[in-house]
C-alpha cells in the first residue's frame, strides 16, 4: 500500500511517498503551489510533476496510490476556487482517493503526529489549527501579507526593515540590527535599500521573507530590537492560538497541547521563551511541545489515518526513524 502527502507553502512544495508500515519510499521538493500567488496553470504543473517525479523514485504508477492527502495554501479561503483546485488534483491523481486541506492542517498533522490539539504555522506566511477530541476543527490568522500574516517570517521582515529605517533617520538608537542589515546589503548610502526593495526579486512575498533570517542574526547577538521583534512576534501566535482555543471544545480542565512549524520558530529561545509566558498568562492547563514530525510527515501520516480509520502506531515508530 501507499500513501502520499503533499505540503503546499508560500515558498515550496514537498511530496512524500510512503507505504503501510511508514517506510519512505520518495520524498521531492518543488516550487511554490501556492495558486493565489502564482496562477492555476503553475499550481496544475507543480502538483503533476511532483507527483510523477516522486511516482518515478519510487518505481510505481499513479494508480498504486491508495491515499494522498494534499495541505494547500489557500484552499478553503475562497470557496468558488475549491472545486476549481479539486477538479486539478482528481484529474492528475487518475481517480484514486484523496482529501485536500488548507496546508496548516498538514502543520497539526505532524506536530501533534494527528492528536489533539493546536499548531501555529509560521513560515512565509502563518497561520493556526487545532482539533479537539471530539473532531472539531478550527482555524485562525491566515489573512495573508496584505492584511496579516502576523508573527510569519514575512512579517518578521517587514518589521526589520522598518526598524532600520527608525535607526537610519533617527527616530531610533542605532544598534546592531542596523549595522547587520548595512552589511548584508552592502550600503553605501542606507537610502540604497528603497532601491533594493523595488527590484522584482523583492517584490515577490517568498524573497522579501527570507530576510526574516538577519533579524533571527540580531537576535542571537541580543540586539535589543530584534528581541523586542520576536517577543512581538509570539504576542501575535498567542492571540491566534488563545482564538482557536476560544473556538473549540476543550474541557475547563483538560490539558491542551500546543506545537508549531515553519522556519520563524527557527529562531528557537527569541521566539518559544515569549511565546511559552504569554501562553501561561491564560491560567489553562498548556502544554508547549517541540513537533513530532514535520508538515510533509504529517501530510503522509494524515493520508494513512484516513485511509485505515485510526494512526497506526507502527507507521509513526518508522516516520520517526527516518531523518529526512
Amino acid at each position: 500500500m501507499n500513501f502520499l502527502g503533499i505540503d503546499g507553502g508560500g515558498s515550496t512544495t514537498e511530496f512524500i511517498l510512503i507505504d503501510e508500515k511508514g517506510n519512505v519510499l520518495s520524498h521531492q521538493i518543488k516550487e511554490t503551489c501556492h495558486y493565489k500567488n502564482t496562477s492555476f496553470d503553475t499550481f496544475r504543473d507543480v502538483i503533476k510533476n511532483g507527483i510523477e517525479e516522486i511516482c518515478t523514485l519510487a518505481n510505481i504508477n499513479i494508480n498504486n496510490i491508495d491515499y494522498s492527502y494534499l495541505g494547500i495554501p489557500g484552499y478553503g479561503e475562497i470557496v468558488a476556487d475549491m472545486p476549481i483546485l479539486e477538479g486539478i488534483i482528481k484529474e492528475i491523481l487518475n481517480g484514486t482517493d484523496f482529501k485536500i486541506g488548507n496546508d496548516s492542517e498538514v502543520g497539526w498533522a505532524g506536530s501533534l503526529a494527528c492528536k489533539p490539539g493546536i499548531n501555529i504555522v509560521a513560515g512565509t506566511g502563518a497561520i493556526g489549527f487545532g482539533i479537539d477530541r471530539n473532531g472539531k476543527s478550527a482555524r485562525s490568522s491566515g489573512w495573508g501579507h496584505f492584511i496579516g500574516d502576523e508573527g510569519s517570517a514575512y512579517w518578521l521582515a517587514k518589521k526589520l526593515l522598518e526598524t532600520f529605517s527608525k535607526q537610519s533617520d533617527g527616530r531610533l538608537e542605532r544598534t546592531q540590527l542596523y549595522d547587520i542589515l548595512r552589511e548584508h546589503f552592502k550600503l553605501e548610502d542606507d537610502f540604497d535599500l528603497i532601491d533594493i526593495m523595488s527590484t522584482a526579486e523583492y517584490v515577490k512575498r517568498n524573497e522579501l521573507s527570507k530576510l526574516a533570517k538577519i533579524t533571527s542574526i540580531a537576535a542571537e547577538k541580543e540586539d535589543k530590537y530584534a528581541v523586542r521583534i520576536y517577543d512581538e512576534a509570539a504576542y501575535e501566535h498567542f492571540l491566534t492560538i488563545n482564538a482557536v482555543i476560544e473556538k473549540l471544545d476543550f474541557s475547563e480542565n483538560e490539558k491542551i497541547i500546543v506545537s508549531y512549524s515553519g522556519g520563524v520558530f527557527k529562531a528557537g529561545k527569541h521566539i518559544l521563551e515569549p511565546l511559552r509566558k504569554y501562553l501561561e498568562g491564560l491560567n489553562r492547563d498548556i502544554k508547549l511541545i517541540s513537533p513530532v514530525f514535520s508538515p510533509i510527515k504529517g501530510a503522509a501520516l494524515y493520508a494513512s489515518k484516513l485511509y485505515f480509520g485510526e494512526v497506526k502506531e507502527d507507521i509513526v515508530k518508522n516516520l520517526k526513524e527516518n531523518n529526512i
